[in-house]
């Protein structure tokens, strides 16, 4: 078992953990049962933008709340609780793909309902006055058993910008997932979105689009 201090110990007593190796973070993550998740990290300082980004995020549509941020032996310990639910990308709604639309309408109207809050984080790579997730693919999106919104993932790059960045990286996760492009007009129909190839082409890069089969 890695080191982990006495504080943190206290909070998770005896759950059983898994690491999760998914992703390419240098970070350790270590995920406690259903109830937290521990990120252990060099990058203080990162760290620490990342834990107002949930706080943020917290206390205005809920989500991962944190629980103790710990500096010991040159490392940063933050413990939060998990989000307990289904990514977007797991089968049962890749196989229904207007459950799915359905799903991301409600996820854009929360995204939406956070354009004027005054939020104090810019996101990187695009420029705006609305907020982004910065990394807005289906597995970065937390429901729950009845198909409601939980919270968000991989929020490193939130804040202030261009929705059409989240948009297009959405449309991109959309058609990668799903391995058709059958169901992008009707996402976007739904969504009431204007999305034009030039929009989606300034923040998706060549290397992505060939991944789906298309020319770059």
């Amino acid at each position: 078992m890695l080191y982990i201090p006495n504080e943190i110990k206290e909070i998770i007593k005896n759950l059983n953990y898994k690491i999760d190796n998914i992703g390419r973070s240098t970070d350790i993550i270590i995920v406690f049962e259903d109830k937290y998740i521990l990120k252990i990290s060099k990058d203080k300082d990162r760290i620490y933008r990342e834990k107002e980004k949930f706080d943020w995020l917290y206390n205005q549509i809920n989500g991962s709340k944190s629980i103790l941020i710990i500096e010991e032996n040159e490392y940063i310990y933050y413990l939060r609780t998990y989000l307990k639910g289904h990514i977007l990308c797991d089968n049962k709604f890749i196989d229904n793909p207007i459950l799915l639309i359905e799903i991301l309408k409600q996820i854009n109207y929360k995204l939406r309902s956070l354009d004027d809050l005054s939020c104090p984080f810019k996101s990187m790579e695009n420029e705006g006055n609305d907020f982004v997730h910065g990394d807005l693919c289906l597995p970065n999106i937390i429901v729950d058993d009845n198909n409601k919104f939980v919270g968000f993932i991989d929020i490193e790059n939130c804040g202030k910008g261009d929705k059409y960045f989240d948009y297009s990286w959405l449309l991109w996760s959309f058609e990668y997932n799903l391995r058709t492009y059958e169901f992008n007009e009707l996402l976007i129909k739904e969504l009431k979105i204007d999305i034009d190839e030039d929009i989606y082409r300034k923040y998706i890069p060549n290397e992505n689009i060939k991944m789906l089969g298309r020319k770059a």
